[in-house]
Order: structure tokens, then sequence, then C-alpha cells
């Protein structure tokens, strides 16, 4: 009798201690599960945006950005249209050159140290140099361009050689 006794109580604190240990593996995976979905979506919307072809050349940036992408998800596909219409975003293209045939270098020094574009309240989306020697600048508004173009002809008229790129 007391054999049995024993037994049963080992038994009973086996059972005690395993289920126990059950709830505590269960209570670790779903942190697990948890910390786990954190870092997926932490890692979603640090990814770098797909490239896709951009309209205006080789070198020019991709049209969409990584906050407007989704993951794909294999659900229902989107209609070429309704991704183009979507992520359409106009840029006005000035470009300067010198008239001396300067290093690209020289030129763009030469804009960043005469022209400040918070003072004449203008926000350039690019500042590129090109192949030929000359330096691309892209902003939002045709407004802005057109301060540009006439700030860099008073300051620079007899250096620069600028032109603006119609649409």
């Amino acid at each position: 009798m007391d054999s049995v006794s024993i037994l049963r109580s080992i038994s009973a604190n086996l059972k005690n201690s395993a289920e126990e240990h059950i709830a505590q593996i269960t209570q670790l995976e779903r942190e697990v599960n948890k910390a786990k979905a954190e870092v997926h979506q932490s890692t979603v919307a640090n990814l770098p945006a797909r490239a896709q072809p951009s309209r205006g050349g080789i070198w020019q940036t991709p049209v969409t950005s990584a906050i407007n992408q989704q993951p794909s998800s294999g659900g229902g596909k989107k209609l070429y249209s309704e991704v183009s219409s979507s992520c359409l975003d106009k840029r006005y293209k000035l470009t300067v050159k010198s008239k001396s045939n300067q290093l690209i270098e020289m030129t763009k020094s030469v804009l960043k140290t005469k022209v400040n574009p918070t003072e004449i309240k203008v926000g350039s989306k690019s500042f590129k140099s090109l192949k030929d020697r000359r330096v691309l600048i892209e902003a939002g508004s045709l407004d802005e361009i057109n301060s540009l173009r006439i700030t860099l002809g008073n300051k620079c008229g007899e250096d620069l050689e600028v032109t603006v790129s119609k649409l």
C-alpha cells in the first residue's frame, strides 16, 4: 500500500511538472512568434523599392518608393492603369553648363557657393552631373524652376549657361 501510494504521488508530481513545462513552452512560443512578426514588419518597412524602369532615361530614379509598395500576397492583381496613375511624379528639369568648359566639379561648386535654394524658396529633388559636363537640377514645380533660372541668370550669368527642359 505504501509503495503504491508513493508511486501515485510521484506520477502526480511528474504529471504536474510536465503540464507546467508545456504551458511554459507554449507561452515562449507565442512570444517568439510575436517577435518574429515584429521583425518581419520592420524589415518589410525598411526594404528598398523594387527598381522599376524610369520614364525619362537610363539614369533617372525609379518612379515608386518603398512606402507605396506592399509585399505580394498572391491575391488580386492590380491593373496597369491603377498602378501607373497612383505614382505619377512630374519633375521639371533645368540644365546648367559652363560657358568656358570647366569641369563638372567646378560648375557644381560655383552653383553651391553662389546660389542658396532656401533663400529663393526652391526645393530641388535632384542635383546630378551628366556626361557632357552639364549639371541637371530637378524640382517639383515650374515656378521653382523659373525662379531658379532667374536667380542663376542674375548671379552666374557670365559663367554658366542655363536652359530649362520642356516636358
